[in-house]
């Protein structure tokens, strides 16, 4: 497998308005890629383009919401009226949810797989046309999780769509690879991102904000190494490589463990008297302040 130029490529990224996203449009443009940054949030957009436009980085800014295949299709075509390429693409927009499966709105379970599942197939769908006549091809990278190898109580909804990413991307490595198209699938633990508060949370109870988690830059930077040497799958950090390895060899323990964990945690849901339904991004974004990047 060769390794691919990053300097002059053109670079695709959605969810751009924070967390991996974001600092992944940075790390490419470090590199010296011309990057399309693309997201719901276009004041944060435009920050980010004029943040990159002080260090001479060409960008192509795209508001993009990718539950919707025509604003995704828009996207892929004016990327390629621009650049006439697109050398990598990275899906990692997506939602989160935290509920009982049977208190959740089946509108709510569809949003999740309509950003973390379905936004990624339109956008390949769009893009692989494309890379397939490049005489290069192209590199996709799918941001998955590692809670798509492992289901995790109150996690149906996201769990399932990112389970079905991971088997999407791949079906689709071994039936383009053949076009010099690289699709690569990264599975992170916990990352420093807004998802912790900005998930729809139905549990009653306060997201693990105690949990170690990884920082986005890092993540952004193995992204960037991915599009470079791409590999079928990268597992990461040590939290989600722990819960990979358990998984593969003791899977019914798994589920023991999780399973006897759920009455625990409904004796804390019905004890607390905290609303945690309030604000998300599910449906529409959230426009707050965004906090200092640190670094």
């Amino acid at each position: 497998m060769a390794i691919r130029k990053i300097r002059g490529s053109i670079v695709v990224v959605t969810g751009a308005t924070s967390g991996i996203g974001r600092e992944t449009a940075r790390e490419f443009a470090r590199a010296g890629a011309r990057v399309v940054i693309a997201g719901r949030r276009k004041e944060r957009l435009r920050e980010l383009a004029d943040e990159l436009a002080t260090k001479k980085i060409e960008t192509l800014v795209m508001p993009t919401d990718v539950s919707d295949p025509s604003q995704v299709e828009r996207l892929i075509q004016q990327t390629v009226g621009r650049f006439g390429r697109i050398d990598t693409l990275v899906n990692n927009a997506g939602v989160g949810i935290a509920a009982r499966f049977e208190e959740q709105p089946i509108e709510d379970f569809r949003r999740v797989m309509e950003t973390n599942f379905w936004g990624a197939v339109y956008a390949c769908k769009a893009a692989v046309p494309q890379m397939r006549a490049q005489p290069s091809g192209g590199v996709i990278i799918n941001i998955s999780s590692i809670l798509g190898k492992r289901g995790l109580p109150f996690e149906t909804a996201y769990c399932a769509s990112k389970f079905a990413l991971a088997g999407f991307s791949e079906a689709l490595r071994t039936e383009v690879m053949t076009d010099k198209i690289d699709v690569s699938t990264i599975f992170p633990g916990a990352v420093e991102t807004e998802i912790w508060e900005s998930a729809t949370n139905k549990t009653g109870l306060e997201m693990p904000s105690f949990l170690p988690k990884f920082p986005a830059r890092e993540l952004a930077r193995v992204i960037l190494q991915d599009a470079r040497f791409p590999q079928p799958e990268i597992v990461m950090a040590f939290d989600a490589q722990a819960m990979n390895f358990l998984n593969t060899f003791i899977p019914g323990a798994m589920d023991v463990f999780l399973g006897q964990s759920v009455p625990f945690l409904e004796g804390l849901r019905r004890s607390t008297t905290q609303s945690m339904a309030s604000q998300s991004n599910l449906y529409q974004p959230l426009h707050r302040p965004r906090s200092k990047r640190r670094g």
